[in-house]
């Protein structure tokens, strides 16, 4: 009875000294940053292995939070024995689980979850309960690569678990060799100083941290971290970058301390947001301006006209012939017509259609001899697809390349353009096709205006100058007013 009294004593004890040094684990080698907020405090090992009956504690070093909830595969803690035999260690500020004794059972995926007033955060550890030592390293974790400045601090860790060593010659080691340019592998640099750690709840895992704290254009280029056991050699690289102009982004939930994040994320959604804040810009001047200026442009070339331009553009009865239908005519003759007539001083030809375009074409085609530009007005909801095709043929068989003004959206046409063997590109080339929206909707005017030659008035403004310029001269030669009667 004593004996067994003994034996439960010294095993308590054993659990109480690996449970104390395991309830330290948040508070050293801690990374040196003294920024404000909620944060990682190590490098979050997202893997983590223990053996069975053998005691078992894993962690989630943060600082700034006011809470921390733990999950075992979605599961909220506290857990019955059947989900996990891990508890929390409240002298760790319930940053560390634990169990004196781990089973298979305990194994799974281990989430903590830490909030402060205005952020939240998640860590997940696979934990893997082992029935006996391995024969092959196992990596847990290795710092992702790294963007620095010269000058900066630079922290990279590797963690594994070794395994024992069967033979008394193999080599069990765990530590980070410098990668030269050539390829070789060789020593680290005085000033980069490497830290080898273990884990006392399980001897097995191993660490190393390399820290530098002002890096140097020696420390740019590869690392590798390099775990030998049995004589199995596990390897794995990490880069160290020069940042250059790459903006900082504070690392949160792993790969890495001092020397910045892995990616700069920030910098990169910032560079996005101003992409596309930048094409935006660029659409809505294009869209406000670039009318405008075909039409300034039009205007200064029919100012610099020489007479026979003149001449061609008078050689026409009409600038345009407007076409429409019945069903369109409240439109055409209530908004459209005078304000091309009265407003933009544009000699108009006015021709009603057929409601029915099978004949749109022979309508047409003998007015146009007298028209400068052809425009028609179409409502596309009083046709059939089909019938909205035709017209749309119609239209584009024509001699002179019409606008037409839509009253309402076009529908999707492909798969009726399809089955009567011609592409929906095909029928409307060669139509600039413009949405109606109201009369006093000064974009349609400025997008409409362009696609029209320009009246007669524009031509004849030089003409009114030449005139009454001669007149003057006519008075100062003659000394009378009789010459301007």
């Amino acid at each position: 009875m004593n004996m067994w009294r003994f034996l439960t004593l010294t095993l308590m004890a054993s659990v109480a000294e690996v449970l104390g040094t395991a309830g330290q684990y948040c508070s050293v080698n801690t990374f040196t940053s003294n920024t404000a907020g909620m944060q990682f405090t190590k490098e979050p090992v997202p893997t983590e292995f223990g053996f069975e009956d053998k005691f078992k504690s894993i962690h989630c070093c943060v600082k700034g939070y006011r809470s921390i909830e733990w999950f075992k595969n979605g599961v909220p803690y506290p857990w019955s024995a059947g989900v996990s035999n891990l508890i929390l260690y409240p002298e760790a500020a319930n940053q560390t689980l634990y169990t004196g004794s781990a089973t298979r059972s305990d194994s799974g995926n281990y989430t903590c979850r830490i909030s402060n007033e205005t952020h939240s955060d998640v860590h997940t550890i696979t934990l893997d309960i082992l029935d006996k030592p391995i024969d092959r390293p196992r990596r847990m974790f290795i710092s992702k690569d790294q963007w620095v400045d010269e000058g900066d601090e630079l922290r990279l860790f590797c963690e594994a678990l070794v395994g024992k060593s069967y033979l008394a010659d193999a080599l069990s080691d765990l530590r980070w060799r410098k990668i030269w340019p050539n390829g070789t592998e060789g020593d680290l640099l005085p000033t980069q100083n490497e830290t080898r750690t273990h884990r006392d709840d399980v001897t097995d895992i191993r660490g190393s941290f390399m820290h530098v704290a002002r890096v140097t254009p020696l420390d740019f280029g590869a690392y590798a971290c390099v775990v030998h056991s049995n004589g199995a050699v596990v390897t794995s690289n990490v880069t160290v970058h020069r940042r250059g102009n790459i903006t900082r982004v504070p690392w949160a939930g792993g790969g890495g301390g001092g020397g910045g994040g892995a990616v700069p994320w920030r910098a990169l959604v910032l560079c996005a947001a101003c992409g596309a804040l930048a094409l935006l810009s660029v659409a809505a001047l294009h869209r406000r301006c670039t009318p405008r200026l075909l039409l300034a442009l039009q205007q200064l070339r029919a100012r610099t006209a020489g007479p026979a331009r003149r001449a061609r553009v008078l050689e026409k009865d009409f600038d345009v012939v407007v076409c429409w239908t019945p069903v369109d005519e409240e439109v055409v003759r209530g908004a459209l017509l005078p304000t091309l007539t009265l407003k933009y001083k544009y000699r108009v030809h006015e021709l009603q259609l057929s409601t029915m375009p099978d004949n749109w074409y022979n309508e047409m085609s003998p007015e146009l001899a007298r028209c400068r530009s052809l425009l028609a007005v179409v409502s596309p909801s009083q046709y059939t697809a089909q019938q909205l095709l035709e017209a749309l043929r119609q239209l584009r068989a024509l001699p002179l390349s019409p606008v037409v003004v839509l009253l309402q959206d076009l529908p999707k046409l492909k798969r009726e353009a399809k089955e009567s063997g011609a592409r929906l590109v095909e029928v409307v080339r060669g139509l600039r096709l413009l949405a109606w929206r109201h009369v006093h909707d000064r974009a349609f005017w400025r997008e409409l205006r362009p696609l029209l030659p320009l009246p007669p008035s524009h031509y004849q403004h030089d003409n009114k100058t030449n005139t009454t310029q001669n007149s003057a001269d006519s008075v100062q030669n003659t000394g009378s007013l009789t010459a301007l009667v």
